[in-house]
């Protein structure tokens, strides 16, 4: 059974250049375009077993206030997250820690800067999966 991935971005080229990568090394892949439509395709069905989600979509802190959300909702709250950034490329401002994770501010799992090395994805990925049942 292959591991299900959603990808939430609001890039439509990023989107399908993971969801064709990650499907050539066997994950089924779906996605959504912001932190509602994520929630929406949650709530859909079927449940994904990691997901990649972007920190800023539509102009704002979207992932920030969807990965928050997403932890109090009980069938999430140890849904693997690898959130990734274009803020060090878009603005130039680096944060103070390479690695800003935390329980309350930021939520998530790993947290990757863009333009993402696919291959390191994919291995961030493998590590925070839980094997196929």
């Amino acid at each position: 059974m292959a591991h299900r991935i959603m990808v939430v971005d609001d890039d439509p080229d990023l989107v399908a250049g993971l969801k064709l990568f990650l499907e050539s090394k066997g994950f089924e892949v779906s996605s959504a375009d912001s932190g509602e439509a994520a929630f929406k395709a949650l709530e859909a069905g079927p449940r994904p077993d990691a997901m990649i989600l972007d920190v800023m979509m539509a102009g704002r802190a979207d992932g920030f206030i969807f990965v928050r959300r997403l932890r109090k909702m009980e069938p999430y709250r140890a849904l693997p997250v690898v959130m990734l950034t274009g803020m060090r490329q878009a603005t130039g401002f680096a944060p103070v820690r390479d690695d800003p994770r935390d329980p309350v501010f930021l939520p998530v799992d790993a947290f990757m800067e863009k333009p993402v090395d696919r291959e390191k994805l994919l291995s961030k990925l493998r590590e925070v999966v839980k094997p196929a049942a």
